[in-house]
């Protein structure tokens, strides 16, 4: 009886150990955008308790958590083809985010002018 709990608890532990050790590879598209709010907060934030929550907010909104981001960027290594398409699709979504900002101000403009109440 004593051997039978002695093995379903080396049993138990083992599979507690190697689930908490699991980490899920965070999809690539989703490492470029948090990679890329992350720049944007720090830019924004500098240095203030702000950014904290600031980078607390970008992790939940992607369901990533920082150990995630982090440890998938150590899987990358010295994988050539994983960064050079990592920094493609960062730049991409900078670039669309610039776009969304430009079209946003640009709406903003036009509707405080008032010449354009009148069309």
């Amino acid at each position: 009886m004593k051997q039978a709990r002695k093995t379903s608890l080396v049993l138990f532990l083992l599979l507690c150990t190697i689930g908490c050790n699991d980490k899920k590879e965070v999809e690539i598209e989703t490492l470029a955008q948090v990679y890329v709010d992350l720049l944007v907060a720090e830019d924004f934030y500098k240095n203030t308790d702000s950014l904290e929550i600031k980078r607390t907010e970008i992790f939940e909104k992607y369901t990533v958590s920082e150990v995630e981001y982090d440890s998938t960027f150590k899987i990358f290594g010295y994988d050539k083809e994983k960064w050079e398409k990592f920094f493609e699709l960062a730049v991409s979504y900078l670039d669309t985010l610039k776009s969304e900002q430009k079209k946003s101000a640009k709406l903003k403009e036009l509707t405080l002018r008032p010449e354009s109440w009148h069309n």
